[in-house]
């Protein structure tokens, strides 16, 4: 509500720029009794004749100015996000977009050709006078567009971070139409010829050559002695900037190694500091997260990290995948550890990336044998499709690989789960709780009675959207915790038939 103030009063104030273009018209006309003596009334009637310069040059500037508040209008009525890039470009142009009528330079220039001569001739100077006041004139507007321009950029911040905070990062791309060396050197060499004017005015005497003197002296100074400090100034804070931006760019494409020297002691200097800060902050999350990548399936940090699992868990239907090595113990005895070990490595090394290129996780590793999970931590409508594809490539996957003496049997089963954070006193897993799990790991073991590599249920078999060629039978099985036989399915390409 607040920030939504804030842009309804800068809207306001930006209309108020041309009352204010006004006003510094009116001032420059009351100037004139710097250079001659006059009476009262007749430097109201000068100060009055130069509102017809700056009202022509607000009326220039209503046009473009009011285009471009409609496209905003248009964003604060809809709020969509094609209208909110579209609004952004235009505020952001705001301050532009009147300098852009080149028409308008000419016109509004004839306007003050045209009131200094009535004022010659008003206080009934000669002509040449024309070429006094002319000089002064010129300068004093080119002083208020640059005044106007700044004012308007500080008017529409407070709009353009209210448009930003709808915009997906990239819907728009600002681009550096004026540099900050461009804006020292006309915000500082520009109004002081307009003060050596003012001062030239002030001292006399009030004559041509004297104020030519002046402004060329002032002129002088400011292209030979103010303009290099600008020049040197801008460089000092462009130069860190350019460094801080390359460093973005880096950092945009992944590469959290970059880090910005701190080459100076002022603002430029805390912001390369807390720079650095946030891509020190940007490494230790990186490191987290790969090391939950790596204890964790990717599939699972990539979840807590982005805020959950909840405690309580969520209720979701999941086919479980359970593998098991067969006559593990005694192949465990007979050879030493290191080498059972690496064995099982191997092994796993062929199964994990087989479950992860179907969008399952590994729920966990169970000794010789481990739990995939499909449908969960993010639901998928074709889970029992996906495990069992999975199962039949983990199958073929283990016959073909050259050197595997390991033997697998594979369970699948479908069933309601609860998936979330398992433990206690600030030490959790994520991990899926259900009787499905439970059934998964007793159709695993009955692939020892029926010789088949994988087995799935029935529940399963009525999830696949797309059931294989041929699914064979297994009635009649006893499943332990179960009290009647069930049946299971083999495929046909890895049935003990095969």
């Amino acid at each position: 509500m607040a920030r939504t103030i804030d842009i309804a009063f800068g809207i306001r104030t930006l209309r108020l720029l041309p009352v204010l273009g006004c006003l510094v018209g009116v001032g420059s006309g009351l100037l004139t009794i710097l250079f001659v003596p006059m009476p009262f009334g007749r430097l109201c009637v000068i100060a009055v004749s130069s509102l017809l310069v700056y009202g022509g040059d607000a009326a220039l500037w209503v046009g473009p100015t009011r285009a471009r508040l409609r496209v905003l209008d248009t964003w604060s009525r809809t709020h969509t996000r094609a209208d909110a890039a579209a609004a952004w470009r235009a505020v952001a142009d705001l301050p532009f977009a009147p300098l852009r009528r080149r028409f308008s330079y000419p016109l509004v220039i004839a306007l003050i050709v045209a009131w200094n001569s009535f004022g010659v001739r008003l206080v009934g100077l000669p002509p040449q006078a024309f070429l006094l006041f002319f000089p002064g004139s010129l300068l004093t507007w080119l002083y208020w567009l640059l005044v106007r321009f700044y004012l308007t950029e500080v008017l529409i911040r407070p709009v353009l971070a209210e448009i930003s905070a709808e915009l997906p990062n990239g819907a728009v791309v600002p681009v550096a139409r004026l540099t900050l060396s461009r804006r020292l050197l006309l915000a500082v060499p520009g109004p002081l010829v307009i003060v050596g004017t003012v001062v030239a005015g002030l001292v006399g005497p009030h004559t041509i050559v004297t104020i030519a003197v002046g402004v060329g002296a002032s002129a002088l100074v400011a292209a030979a002695i103010i303009s290099w400090p600008m020049v040197l100034l801008a460089n000092s804070m462009t130069a860190p900037m350019a460094h801080l931006r390359a460093a973005a760019e880096r950092i945009g494409t992944g590469d959290l190694t970059v880090r910005v020297p701190i080459v100076s002691v002022d603002e430029v200097g805390v912001l390369a500091h807390a720079f650095n800060t946030m891509t020190d902050g940007l490494r230790e999350r990186e490191r987290i997260r790969m090391a939950f990548g790596t204890y964790l399936d990717p599939a699972v940090a990539e979840h807590i990290l982005r805020g959950g699992p909840a405690l309580a868990g969520a209720e979701l239907e999941v086919t479980a995948l359970f593998l098991d090595v067969r006559g593990f113990t005694g192949y465990a005895e007979q050879r030493p550890a290191r080498e059972v070990v690496a064995s099982l490595n191997d092994l796993f090394e062929l199964v994990v990336p087989i479950v992860r290129r179907y969008e399952g996780h590994v729920d966990k590793f169970v000794g010789d044998g481990l739990l995939a999970v499909f449908g969960a931590p993010l639901p998928r409508p074709d889970h029992a499709d996906r495990a069992l594809a999975a199962a039949l490539d983990v199958a073929a996957a283990v016959r073909r690989a050259p050197g595997q003496e390991l033997q697998i049997g594979i369970g699948l089963n479908s069933g309601q789960v609860i998936a979330g954070n398992i433990g206690g006193a600030g030490r959790f897993d994520y991990s899926v709780i259900g009787d499905a799990v439970n059934v998964a790991a007793r159709v695993e073991a009955a692939t020892r009675e029926t010789g088949d590599t994988v087995l799935l249920s029935e529940h399963t078999r009525r999830l696949l959207h797309a059931e294989p060629d041929e699914l064979i039978a297994r009635p009649g099985i006893a499943l332990k915790g179960k009290t009647a036989p069930v049946t299971l399915y083999a495929p046909t390409n890895f049935s003990s038939a095969d």
